[in-house]
């Protein structure tokens, strides 16, 4: 059926669409990572947390109300900021969509008392590097409850970056506390 053909019988030739399903001359786009979220997973979210030691980062944070993304605060900073700093683990996560963000995992305190809400919370990231997981508080038995996909999802493709180059998208230069002169700890302090 020719163009003229389908506009005498008003019907469009659909087969002159149809491509090979192994069509393999067709423009490949890639995806650019340009944000990497800091967050916990909300309770719908099944995760994958990469399991290369390399892929992780033992630091700390400062959120300030106001803003969507924590500050990554260097060692010699925090004891400026001490009672607003939260130490964590950031963990390479992904979820089933295959959206990349850093997972801020509390980690074993070096002194004092371990909570349940923490202690579940590294389990269950743990469990994630080898299942799909999502989490969910239970605050009847005071901690968080682990549900593992039954399905089968495929395995996370994991970004060809390095870690560093993933801290570097999530917290740019805005987002690091070098100096007691950044202008969080300012707008913390009450000074702007």
């Amino acid at each position: 059926m020719n163009n003229d053909d389908e506009k005498k019988n008003g019907k469009t030739d659909f087969s002159k669409f149809r491509i090979s399903a192994n069509n393999s001359g067709l423009p490949v786009a890639q995806k650019i990572l340009i944000h990497v979220p800091v967050c916990k997973p909300n309770k719908q979210r099944y995760v994958r947390v990469n399991p290369d030691n390399n892929y992780k980062l033992d630091c700390a944070t400062l959120s300030l109300e106001d803003e969507d993304r924590p500050y990554l605060v260097a060692p010699h900073i925090i004891n400026v900021v001490a009672q607003d700093v939260k130490l964590v683990t950031l963990q390479l996560s992904m979820d089933r969509q295959g959206n990349v963000f850093l997972w801020p995992v509390p980690p074993v305190p070096d002194e004092g008392n371990d909570n349940i809400w923490n202690q579940s919370q590294r389990q269950i990231a743990v469990l994630a590097e080898r299942k799909w997981v999502r989490f969910s508080s239970n605050r009847a038995i005071g901690c968080y409850e682990p549900f593992v996909a039954q399905g089968e999802i495929p395995e996370p493709t994991w970004p060809d970056l390095t870690f560093e180059d993933i801290l570097e998208i999530a917290f740019g230069k805005t987002h690091i506390i070098d100096s007691p002169d950044h202008p969080a700890l300012r707008k913390l302090w009450g000074m702007e």
